[in-house]
């Protein structure tokens, strides 16, 4: 569904697919993502649905030791990706269930506002098989508030039924990564006071909501990271 709607976030110069930024202005958006996330001494680097690239590419400029590798499920997306990539990184068409990687091949992967398009169990089992020992993933993504209320209950069902994204809990988050043994070394349950919306507000209303056919509140969403190691 989403790849159908990249028109819309090109033509109002959205190209992160993240619905809370750091700043209206991309770059200052991308700049804090490498502030906050980048793993030092990582030389193999997923961009797990990468969307139009520009994360990837981003940090590609910024660490050019480094050799990125973004995998979307949508050529339409990745065609968009390849223009004026740095010679530093590669794009990939699959899914996360069935990467087309070898064991053991990154040092750093990580989903930004992505990993609801497939099951979450299935997802990291995959990501942890690519991941090398030592290796770490970082996940920012929309979240389901805990205890909601019913009418709450309602809108977070409706966003998933129409978007066709699963807005997890933070708590089935953290027992996956129990589940598969990930160290965790950091969570952070909610990002929403410190985020920008506004620019995601302004997407929805000039045809991404029309596109989905919706209009939601945000309330009962709330963006939150987490970050694992494997052991």
């Amino acid at each position: 569904m989403l790849f159908r709607s990249t028109p819309i976030y090109l033509e109002n110069n959205y190209r992160v697919f993240q619905a809370g930024l750091h700043s209206a202005d991309v770059e200052a958006h991308l700049e804090c993502l490498n502030l906050r996330h980048w793993q030092e001494g990582s030389k193999k680097v997923l961009d797990a649905g990468c969307g139009v690239g520009e994360v990837t590419k981003y940090f590609a400029s910024k660490h050019p030791d480094a050799e990125f590798v973004g995998l979307n499920i949508s050529s339409e997306q990745i065609k968009e990706a390849e223009k004026n990539k740095p010679d530093n990184v590669s794009f990939e068409i699959s899914s996360y269930e069935n990467m087309p990687f070898e064991d053991e091949t990154f040092d750093f992967i990580y989903f930004y506002q992505s990993i609801g398009y497939r099951p979450l169990l299935k997802t990291l089992e995959e990501a942890k098989r690519v991941l090398k020992p030592g290796g770490k993933i970082l996940i920012s993504d929309m979240c389901s508030v805990e205890d909601p209320d019913p009418q709450q209950t309602r809108w977070i069902q409706y966003v998933q039924d129409i978007w066709h994204y699963m807005c997890y809990p933070v708590w089935y988050h953290v027992e996956a990564a129990h589940f598969f043994d990930f160290k965790i070394i950091d969570v952070n349950k909610n990002l929403n006071p410190i985020l920008e919306f506004d620019s995601w507000s302004n997407l929805v209303d000039n045809g991404l909501g029309e596109f989905h056919n919706c209009q939601v509140p945000f309330s009962p969403i709330k963006v939150a990271e987490f970050l694992y190691q494997k052991i």
